[in-house]
């Protein structure tokens, strides 16, 4: 509910009082939904042209990101102005005609202004009036976003697409921002890799996302911040690989650093678990079955203390390894015999922008969600409605349901026992054939010596139907293989 702020503070008011001249616009202060906005309007005069004014306005204390909107009358007709923003220590960048929009936190802003801290007190914006032949009034809107609001420090919920549907993305990929040097310079000699690197890679091998994830640092999400326009139906994932001596998390959808630092200061690893619950991210333990060691210290999964009732993901494949001695879907199928509902989901690990053989969206990870943005991704993992294709994105297509009862179930839903235990449920398996395949149907780690009840083929798209007495809680899921082997993992379906 919107309302308007009666208790306008005190050095706003002195600020009317102190700067008559400067203040030239009107200024009005709403909340919203614990988001204090402030709307400055104004007028220019063509006498007023070739000058320049300040608008100031007064930030509080606590405040995480300031969002702007300026718009003024008679763009390229009969008036031109330009914006630019001084905090209380100087100046914080101009985007003269270039931008309507722009935003500025500590970790990351719009092209044309300087990431950092968001001071209290007075700021100004500055305003240029080079062109004005007739009167002319602005608009400027100020949201002032709190440091404990989710929209500051949780998942974005801007979406580069609003469709329901499945979408093709990486969760692990690598800038030089950390150690990602698989690149090539102007001379074709291996340089660092750049976030425009790893998205201009994604977009050509098909991603409809990818999540950049640097270790122990996100100074990578500036460059995120301003790459992302360059990419309008690739998004890009805020993301972190906190890496610790016992275990690798990739936390992802904020930007708000997470505390690597096992052991210092008594820190265990449910301490990074509960940050990252509290900052709304999805974390993923990425390639526990792999060595840990003086070669590759925390490459695997050690960390006393995990509580994996709030583990959101494991990195059940990273990059080819399927079935190799380090690929974690075994640690993978322990979690769901202990009882844990985890998703699964891969990760290329790519620390070559696409210029080596490994390539992001392999494997690529399809995951059902109600759009494209980072809020929905996150939201939909959680919920399991994700399976892997091992290679690429043009692996097979799939479906798979579980008819209980009169209720059809999907990946990561939950049967309960009134559905399933008086009859045998109904397993419902669809996937394009491009090659010759092989249905391996797994019931806790356990593959099913079982014959379909019917089959068919339809267009290019087999379909098999099983049938299955469920005695007991467990999970239920399939791969899916060709002569070169594993093409596609499900997630499972679950019951309980």
């Amino acid at each position: 509910m919107e309302k308007f702020n009666t208790q306008v503070p005190f050095l706003f008011i002195l600020l009317l009082t102190v700067y008559p001249i400067i203040f030239s616009g009107v200024s009005k202060t709403v909340i919203t939904d614990e988001i204090l906005t402030v709307l400055i309007e104004g007028t220019v005069t063509p006498e007023q042209q070739y000058t320049y004014r300040l608008e100031p306005f007064v930030v509080p204390e606590g405040t995480g990101a300031l969002e702007f909107t300026f718009d003024y009358e008679g763009r390229r007709v009969h008036s031109e102005m330009e914006i630019g923003l001084f905090d209380p220590q100087g100046f914080r960048g101009t985007s003269r005609f270039s931008k309507s929009t722009f935003y500025i936190s500590k970790y990351r802003t719009t092209a044309s202004y300087f990431p950092g801290p968001i001071l209290e007190g007075e700021w100004n914006i500055s305003l240029g009036f080079p062109t004005i032949t007739q009167d002319a009034s602005y608009t400027v809107t100020i949201r002032m976003i709190p440091e404990n609001h989710p929209e500051y420090y949780g998942p974005s919920n801007v979406a580069l697409n609003d469709a329901s549907q499945w979408y093709r993305g990486d969760f692990h990929t690598h800038t030089g921002h950390s150690d990602a040097f698989g690149c090539h310079d102007t001379r074709g000699n291996r340089s660092t890799c750049q976030v425009w690197h790893v998205a201009e890679a994604s977009h050509s091998n098909g991603l409809d996302f990818v999540s950049i994830n640097d270790h122990n640092t996100v100074s990578h999400h500036q460059d995120i911040k301003i790459a992302q326009p360059t990419f309008p139906d690739l998004l890009l994932l805020r993301g972190q690989e906190v890496t610790t001596f016992y275990g690798h998390m990739n936390v992802i959808g904020t930007s708000i650093p997470v505390d690597f630092r096992i052991g210092f200061d008594e820190m265990t690893v449910n301490h990074i678990q509960k940050n990252s619950l509290s900052l709304g991210s999805l974390l993923v333990i990425a390639h526990p079955g792999r060595e840990t060691g003086a070669r590759c210290t925390g490459c695997g999964w050690s960390a006393d203390h995990t509580d994996y009732h709030i583990v959101d993901a494991i990195e059940i494949v990273n990059g080819t390894n399927i079935e190799t001695d380090i690929s974690g879907i075994p640690f993978w199928h322990e979690r769901l015999n202990e009882g844990y509902m985890i998703t699964g989901i891969g990760g290329s690990d790519d620390h070559g922008g696409g210029f080596g053989r490994a390539q992001p969206g392999t494997p690529t990870t399809m995951v059902y969600a109600g759009a494209l943005s980072e809020s929905a991704l996150l939201d939909a993992v959680r919920k399991g409605r994700v399976y892997l294709k091992t290679r690429n994105p043009y692996g097979p297509e799939v479906e798979f349901t579980v008819t209980a009862g009169d209720q059809v179930y999907e990946m990561g839903d939950v049967v309960s026992g009134n559905d399933y235990r008086l009859d045998e449920v109904l397993i419902q398996i669809g996937y394009t054939q491009r090659n010759e395949n092989t249905l391996e149907l797994i019931l806790n780690s356990e593959i099913l010596d079982l014959e379909p009840s019917a089959s068919q083929v339809y267009r290019d798209k087999a379909f098999k139907t099983f049938r299955l007495k469920i005695e007991d809680s467990g999970w239920l899921r399939f791969n899916l293989r060709d002569s070169e082997g594993i093409t596609i993992i499900s997630n499972p379906i679950y019951f309980r």
